[in-house]
């Protein structure tokens, strides 16, 4: 399985969007939608999302021990 960017894919999606004639725009806090949705797509065509190490961790959720097993 391959990985790809999903930053690199929005940033294509939207240059193919503005070829077309359309005027996308990056709609602010939509920011973890685009990525979901870029991601999802990946993983849809086989590709696993290569993401940079900070963001694999969801800083906003609390530590739970219990979970963790700490």
């Amino acid at each position: 399985m391959g990985s790809y960017d999903p930053y690199k894919l929005i940033d294509e999606v939207e240059t193919l969007l503005v070829s077309h004639g359309f005027a996308p725009s990056r709609i602010p806090g939509r920011g973890g939608d685009r990525l979901a949705g870029a991601s999802r797509l990946l993983r849809g065509f086989g590709l696993q999302p290569r993401l940079a190490p900070e963001d694999a961790f969801d800083l906003g959720v609390p530590f739970q021990g219990r979970i963790n097993q700490d």
